[in-house]
């Protein structure tokens, strides 16, 4: 395949726009307008653990997870349509199988529908795989908080507890729904605590934030179908940098003895 225009220089440059292009830890390509790869720097064999001269003239896309097949299709068919720099995420496949995920940024090299692409690719396996523990992580922890029997909260130090957070074990606890309970006037925790508890619990939880402990409490609380659970609650004061109480926040859970 003839060598393109790009890479045609003076003998005398030729080496060192090769080691330029080969120190870069991203790698180089260049496509023919049939998406076949016609120039790769160093850093190829380093991604993929294909040597550079195997994947010349060879089509790109057979280097792509099969899963990313069609989105690849569709991606550089916007670029030739557009004639701008796109960018994609996909599963590249390494020579020993092993699957990375890439970035690649793609755009023409001229203005013309039949000009060769360029692009520049990375590895970005570790950010993804990141994320998804993240995410992973995050939906484990949402899991084990909605299967507690009671709830995680958040509310303002008032006397109704009103409340700016809760989790969904709100339901179970307390017969009502979060949007039931979050940020109400008519209905709040406060108003469901026991009257001869509910004295007794303001006074814990006040010397508790005016000494910054956390505080445990024993109640009854009573649910929508107007029997009084028993219930322990488990909490903390939010301060600023200052002192000042923000709010509190904790876990009150079920302790009714069951028949």
């Amino acid at each position: 395949m003839a060598v393109l225009n790009l890479f045609r220089r003076p003998k005398k440059e030729l080496p060192i726009l090769a080691e330029v292009l080969d120190s870069l830890s991203d790698t180089v390509l260049v496509f023919t307008p049939q998406l076949e790869i016609s120039y790769v720097n160093a850093c190829w064999k380093t991604l993929t653990g294909y040597p550079q001269k195997e994947a010349i003239d060879s089509c790109f896309s057979d280097y792509i997870h099969p899963e990313d097949q069609h989105n690849w299709i569709a991606f550089t068919q916007e670029v030739n349509r557009e004639r701008l720099s796109q960018c994609l995420w996909f599963r590249l496949i390494r020579k020993d199988s092993e699957v990375r995920w890439c970035e690649i940024r793609l755009q023409p090299l001229h203005a013309d529908q039949h000009s060769p692409l360029t692009a520049t690719l990375c590895d970005i396996t570790p950010q993804v795989r990141s994320d998804e523990i993240r995410k992973a992580t995050h939906r484990s922890l949402s899991g084990l908080v909605n299967r507690l029997s009671g709830m995680l909260y958040r509310g303002r130090n008032d006397t109704r507890w009103t409340m700016e957070y809760v989790s969904e074990g709100c339901l179970g606890l307390t017969g009502y729904s979060r949007d039931q309970l979050l940020n109400q006037t008519q209905l709040s925790i406060g108003a469901l605590i026991h009257p001869n508890d509910a004295s007794r619990v303001w006074e814990t939880v006040q010397c508790a934030l005016q000494q910054q402990q956390s505080f445990e409490l024993y109640y009854q609380l009573l649910h929508a179908d107007g029997q009084y659970r028993q219930v322990y609650e488990k909490g903390q004061g939010i301060y600023s940098s200052t002192g000042a109480v923000l709010g509190i926040e904790g876990v009150i859970l079920n302790i009714t003895p069951t028949e």
